[in-house]
């Protein structure tokens, strides 16, 4: 499956998302623009923010997502997948909250896969447990949505005013075109992180999924509405199938 088609499948649901929850393009725009505006403009100070060396970021992400096993952590991972997968010498990509998983290990473990941590996918809402991602220096992949403008806004502030702050990729869900941004497709924090991990070339098959589950709220998820989070899952669930049958259908 081409990066194009990751993107393809993973850009409908969000349409269809739209749709199940009135919710406006429009916000996600404004959003969009808005988080866009935030790190340019900070990028004055923090040379690591600027459109030029986000792109680098990408690239160094994608080279070393290249560069051996992967996995991707969603919230309902659970300490023996992560030990199965550290020793199996995979690298991790967690998915916002589930970055908490950390804290539950013994120290020499903990800085171990602290080590073999490539990013956070975050759309912001993941406290208390991204803070530590933050103060590790961890690569953050930052999501714009129409609903998240004052978690992101309060997240860039923190960074920004971190002594060495994290290095930026910034994403948004709308159909357009966005210089300095990417859509790599999906909806939750979730999808959107196998997604990306696809869309910068890893098989989908070759992605470990730690944690992945649509029938539960899973511990490491944010503060959040059970119910609705579930209904959420559920396009998780099928942003994640449709991956795994390399098959773009309506």
């Amino acid at each position: 499956m081409s990066p194009h088609e990751v993107r393809s499948i993973g850009m409908r649901v969000q349409d269809r998302v739209r749709a199940q929850f009135s919710w406006p393009l429009e916000s996600d725009r404004e959003s969009a623009m808005m988080l866009l505006q935030s790190v340019n403009s900070l990028s004055t100070k923090i040379p690591d923010w600027t459109e030029e060396e986000r792109e680098n970021s990408i690239t160094s992400l994608q080279e070393r997502l290249l560069n051996g096993p992967i996995a991707a952590v969603g919230a309902a991972v659970n300490s023996d997948e992560i030990l199965s997968a550290l020793n199996s010498d995979h690298r991790f990509i967690f998915a916002d909250g589930s970055i908490g998983i950390i804290q539950e290990f013994e120290n020499e473990i903990r800085e171990k896969i602290w080590s073999k941590t490539l990013a956070l996918v975050t759309d912001a809402d993941g406290h208390p447990y991204i803070s530590q991602a933050a103060e590790r220096k961890i690569m953050h992949i930052l999501h714009a949505h129409g609903d998240n403008e004052e978690d992101w806004a309060k997240l860039v502030k923190e960074i920004s005013e971190m002594k060495a702050p994290p290095r930026l990729i910034l994403t948004h869900q709308t159909p357009d075109r966005i210089e300095g941004m990417l859509n790599p497709g999906g909806f939750t924090d979730g999808d959107r992180t196998i997604c990306l991990i696809g869309f910068l070339g890893v098989p989908i098959p070759q992605i470990s999924l730690l944690g992945y589950r649509s029938d539960i709220v899973g511990q490491w998820s944010g503060a959040t509405d059970p119910e609705r989070k579930l209904r959420k899952l559920i396009f998780m669930q099928e942003v994640i199938d449709r991956l795994l049958e390399g098959a773009p259908n309506d």
